[in-house]
């Protein structure tokens, strides 16, 4: 059984659970049952795993809506694990007093538990309950960092999306730390043609298009971004701006609109809002630079492991991201840009046409076609499989 992130089927778009899960159920070798939280006012994606609806309240606000409905949340996943002979569950980034309420219950039927870290959770957490980056957040993230600590030291099996996450559930103290990395769905494994989208969006054969597919939240630094946009057009007139996206939680798309304004740049910018999924990698073809402009102070950014690094690859498309340990991780694949100077660099190398540019664009493409979903999902079951093994 699964006890995820947020609201599984409320979510614009596909998250990590969602990719890996709906391939490991099979009703065979793997059957997953999902706990079903409603944080989101409908559902946006389709499942074929056993959905289990928590009891209680709906409530507005994340924090509120765990905090309330703990104790019913808990005695539903308690008696679903009875009736329906669950074999290990897996726990994830949810409101940590319920988690730490939940592993405690949990412990008592004696099955494995799984914990899967996709991100830095005393950050995401906090920024539900105070405007990021105040002081009652940071005190409240302290709280978080503490509780998570001792989930993670009570898990059996911690699983990261990230190396960055990896290190840090090992000095946390947890006794089995496993990589199960973030991938790309089939729909990504051919390459799309982006040149009908590009004349549908307004772009010449001439303009160069730079953008960003995502959410727009406080883990991003996009006015280092819009600033080096703003710098590179005044030599060149032809770099368009595309953000395929909007915020989840908080006011943040609005902010980015206010720099778009500030720096004189809305001709040249399009912010279209989100689109469906299978309609990404058209996107991705449609650009001539992939941007990852995350937040380098941010720890939700500092610990991530973006989908996007090896989207935007499948398509063949340069990336040019902030230095967060993922991306430096793969150095060899990934340009950086920090300061809106260093965007303005970047920016000059993709006009240029630049043949390192192109090289390490290459050797990112043949990485992805090897990191995806299928495969992350298939890692995630044999992990299962040897720690029942060994109970």
């Amino acid at each position: 059984m699964v006890v995820p992130s947020g609201d599984y089927l409320g979510h614009p778009f596909p998250q990590r659970q969602n990719q890996i899960f709906e391939r490991l159920h099979d009703g065979k070798n793997f059957e997953i049952h999902m706990a079903s939280f409603k944080l989101f006012q409908r559902s946006n994606l389709k499942t074929r795993l056993i959905m289990h609806e928590m009891n209680g309240r709906k409530i507005k606000g994340v924090a509120s809506y765990y905090l309330l409905n703990s104790a019913n949340h808990t005695l539903r996943i308690r008696q679903i694990i009875k009736e329906e002979g669950i074999d290990a569950i897996i726990l994830s980034n949810l409101a940590t007093p319920f988690a730490y309420t939940l592993i405690d219950q949990v412990s008592k039927s004696h099955i494995p538990i799984l914990f899967d870290l996709p991100d830095h959770f005393p950050s995401a957490a906090a920024s539900h309950v105070f405007e990021a980056r105040i002081s009652p957040a940071k005190l409240l993230e302290g709280m978080f960092e503490s509780i998570l600590g001792y989930i993670m030291r009570r898990a059996t099996v911690v699983t990261v999306a990230s190396n960055a996450l990896g290190r840090y559930a090992e000095n946390a103290g947890a006794h089995r730390v496993e990589y199960v990395p973030n991938g790309i769905a089939e729909c990504f494994l051919r390459l799309h043609d982006g040149n009908a989208l590009r004349e549908k969006l307004g772009y010449g054969k001439e303009d160069i298009v730079v953008g960003y597919i995502g959410s727009l939240e406080f883990w991003l630094d996009v006015r280092s971004l819009i600033e080096g946009f703003a710098l590179t057009k005044r030599v060149i007139p032809s770099l368009k701006l595309l953000i395929v996206g909007s915020s989840l939680y908080t006011n943040y798309a609005e902010k980015v609109m206010n720099w778009v304004k500030q720096e004189n740049i809305e001709k040249d910018t399009k912010l279209i809002g989100f689109v469906p999924y299978e309609l990404v990698p058209e996107y991705i073809s449609a650009l001539d630079l992939g941007i990852i402009p995350f937040d380098v102070n941010n720890p939700i950014a500092h610990y991530s492991s973006p989908m996007k690094m090896w989207e935007y690859l499948s398509q063949r498309k340069p990336v040019l991201s902030t230095p967060i340990p993922e991306i430096l991780d793969n150095s060899d694949c990934f340009l950086t840009a920090l300061t809106s100077k260093d965007y303005a660099k970047q920016f000059l190398l993709i006009a240029g046409k630049s043949a390192a540019v192109n090289k390490k664009m290459e050797r990112g493409y043949q990485k992805a076609l090897d990191r995806t979903w299928a495969n992350s999902a298939q890692l995630l079951g044999s992990i299962i499989r040897s720690t029942l093994n060994q109970v």
